[in-house]
């Protein structure tokens, strides 16, 4: 099956739902582990605390050391240089943090699962934690740091907790703000990625590709990633990047869902027969470049499932819309959840009708 982003946005001619099946964005696979801050870890405060001071230029001599042992797999040599800082009375805030960061990932690499939860934990709870430090930690604990202007908006309000699920390697779980703990990611394909800003809709298309199935994007959804992984599972960084931004998915059968997690609301199930759904731009010659109708969108739907819609007065919108071998049940969902609408059967009529709580985004356009 050909893989489709379906993202969906409001309907008007100038912003409607779009799909495509390229994948945009280049994902680089990486060799091996290596520690990468996007952000700027006050190098050049640390560097003018050295100046002319020794002991500051000792400081970060043993930093350079550190990070070239960890390079050369030389650990025991590496953990005494980033301890060294760590410890160190001179070392400046971010200079011990940024230690105790590092330590915190040479420890896990050497296999000491136990030492590296203590030491990220500690750098956790130190008060001098600012934005710039917590966005490297959050990096070490494998985590994404989102945009900068989102960024800037939350980082207060990133926490850390411990996570002992597997006893034998306790580590640090992030809590992203508005965004509930995942219990369980599904399995899936092995990918490597690295992403330095890069812009979710072209993320969204790559996970579209990898995991072949149809992805769609609720309306207003937009943000930006900065992530490096290496073999693990595509759900789990997915939903790590989404967690980043305020956001979440939904899987069911051949359909991925992405929103943020209040307007996904509880798993559905559907039964229907598989069907394609697409209407272009020009799916509709008498409007040419607005798409298709809503409402005759959804009657073709509904017609695959011998059912028959009954529309609320007043609900009105255009549609380009493109979703492969999916039930007809939930292409038609989808088509009304999106477009800020809910559904109910009764017999044969599918009732629909606008969403109490649905987003200004999401609601049809009414002329």
């Amino acid at each position: 099956m050909t893989p489709f982003l379906a993202e969906a946005t409001e309907l008007s001619p100038a912003d409607r739902t779009r799909g495509t099946a390229s994948a945009r964005s280049s994902a680089a696979c990486l060799a091996g582990f290596a520690l990468v801050a996007t952000v700027a870890l006050a190098c050049a405060v640390r560097s003018a605390s050295a100046g002319e001071d020794p002991a500051g230029k000792a400081l970060l001599d043993q930093m350079t050391k550190g990070k070239m042992e960890t390079d050369l797999g030389r650990y025991d040599s590496a953990i005494a240089a980033f301890t060294a800082v760590a410890e160190s009375k001179e070392a400046t805030s971010a200079l011990r943090i940024e230690a105790l960061v590092r330590l915190g990932v040479v420890r896990r690499e050497a296999g000491d699962a136990e030492g590296a939860f203590a030491v990220f934990e500690r750098a956790a709870k130190d008060p001098r934690l600012d934005r710039q430090t917590k966005a490297l930690l959050v990096r070490a604990l494998g985590g994404v740091v989102p945009g900068d202007e989102r960024w800037e908006t939350i980082w207060p309000q990133v926490a850390f907790t411990a996570d002992r699920s597997d006893p034998k390697r306790p580590t640090l779980a992030i809590l992203w703000p508005g965004v509930p703990r995942a219990k369980r990611v599904p399995e899936g394909t092995a990918i490597s990625l690295d992403f330095q800003n890069g812009d979710l809709q072209d993320i969204f298309r790559l996970f579209a590709d990898i995991s072949g199935l149809n992805v769609v994007v609720f309306p207003g959804v937009s943000g930006y990633a900065n992530l490096k992984v290496h073999d693990e599972p595509w759900p789990d960084v997915l939903a790590r990047i989404l967690a980043a931004n305020g956001l979440a998915f939904q899987w069911e059968d051949n359909v991925l869902l992405i929103a943020e997690p209040e307007r996904l609301g509880p798993p559905r199930h559907f039964s229907g027969r598989r069907i394609d759904v697409e209407w272009g731009p020009d799916a509709d010659p008498s409007h040419p470049g607005l798409g298709q109708d809503l409402k005759e969108a959804l009657d073709e739907i509904a017609a695959a499932g011998q059912a028959r819609v009954v529309l609320v007065p007043g609900v009105q919108g255009r549609v380009v819309f493109k979703l492969i071998q999916v039930r007809w049940d939930q292409a038609f969902d989808v088509l009304a959840r999106v477009n800020g609408l809910e559904w109910t059967r009764k017999g044969n009529d599918l009732e629909v009708f606008p969403r109490r709580d649905a987003s200004p985004q999401a609601r049809p356009v009414r002329p």
